[in-house]
């Protein structure tokens, strides 16, 4: 039996929701043990209120420490031990260790106006510190039967269903289909590991009938983590692959597919420079003149195209691969307008730099 600890932080006020949270868990247990997993949840009010040598408050340090999930509930007020407890589960996750989901639910909802005081500003600080975090969001709920449905539903595309129903048929309903794609997607770029190869291929089949508003919202989340992990998390950008292939062999004329794919298999651990470069030749000419879509496609281009050159880093290239990428960087250099100079001069440019030094340094207006 797997045992998935979910550690639930939020202030005094909202003790009823929290309760609600309590009995959904013990619901869902119920429906899930058939699957071989549980989950245990942590709550403050479960710790013994006495002092341990290092203070209650590390007790719930060492706790979140041992937890796969944080979720964490405020509504007018973020108590002091509450942030101290988000920012033990958000150096946990950044470290790398067992908690790497966090879970923000912010309850909207009327408030009488002689009951707000001076506790109101650290939520308001706390909403500015979430978005600082920019691979993280804060999810609202109005009631707490709504919150019980939208982390159900989290947990549903972290563990829950087997490998039979994602099966899809001539016949499945589009909104199986839907859910299907997006169960697969989320599980991809946010479970603990992976899709195996066939839940791939179910990915793939159903990405390619899924409806257009979740094909956007699975760009979206593969987006973002490939957004925010391209330079510090290469195995988990890695990820994304997957995902961006499928939506380009869903709709082969979105340029920001192929563009996507094409940043993904440039930053692997290994990059895939001809892959990469093809994708984004793509990109390019699907884009068209739009070039306020796809900043980057043509800097991406270029690096792509320098890795290919035969000779470099070592002699000048040939004519026709040196026209080919200087004719590149010079519509990268034109479509960056002012900030090509700053670009050029980030330590990610370095094999841009070295190649116009190897090959003359050629103007590039």
């Amino acid at each position: 039996m797997q045992v998935k600890r979910i550690f639930l932080a939020s202030s005094e006020e909202l003790k009823e929701d929290r309760r609600a949270f309590e009995l959904m868990l013990g619901r869902i247990n119920q429906q899930w043990r058939q699957k071989d997993i549980v989950f245990d949840l942590v709550v403050w009010e479960n710790f013994i209120d006495a002092m341990s040598p290092k203070g209650l408050q590390s007790e719930y340090n060492k706790t979140i420490h041992e937890c796969d999930i944080f979720v964490m509930l405020f509504f007018t007020k973020v108590g002091r031990y509450t942030l101290a407890e988000f920012e033990t589960a958000h150096a946990e996750m950044l470290a790398g260790h067992r908690c790497q989901r966090i879970y923000t639910y912010f309850k909207n909802d009327f408030i009488l106006t002689a009951s707000i005081d001076d506790n109101i500003k650290s939520m308001l600080e706390f909403k500015q510190r979430l978005l600082t975090l920019n691979h993280h969001y804060v999810t609202q709920y109005r009631n707490t039967e709504d919150l019980q449905w939208q982390f159900s539903r989290q947990l549903e595309m972290l563990y829950g269903g087997d490998e039979a129903s994602f099966d899809i048929a001539e016949n499945t309903p589009q909104g199986k289909i839907d859910e299907v794609a997006l169960v697969l997607g989320y599980r991809q770029l946010h479970a603990g590991s992976a899709l195996k190869e066939a839940d791939v291929e179910r990915l793939h089949s159903a990405i390619q009938r899924a409806g257009s508003q979740v094909r956007n919202a699975i760009f979206n989340l593969a987006y973002e983590v490939r957004r925010g992990n391209w330079a510090t998390d290469k195995h988990l950008m890695e990820r994304t692959i997957p995902v961006f292939e499928a939506l380009v062999r869903a709709d082969p004329k979105w340029h920001a597919a192929h563009g996507q794919l094409g940043y993904a298999l440039k930053d692997k651990m290994f990059p895939d420079w001809q892959g990469a470069k093809t994708c984004l030749d793509r990109a390019v000419e699907l884009r068209g003149e739009r070039s306020d879509e796809g900043l980057y496609y043509q800097f991406n281009r270029a690096l792509c195209a320098i890795h290919l050159d035969p000779g470099y880093p070592q002699t000048p290239a040939d004519a026709p691969t040196r026209n080919s990428i200087l004719n590149i960087l010079k519509q990268a250099r034109r479509e960056l307008e002012d900030d090509w100079e700053h670009l050029v001069q980030d330590p990610e440019s370095d094999d841009i730099r070295i190649w116009l030094q190897l090959n003359g340094s050629p103007r590039l207006r």
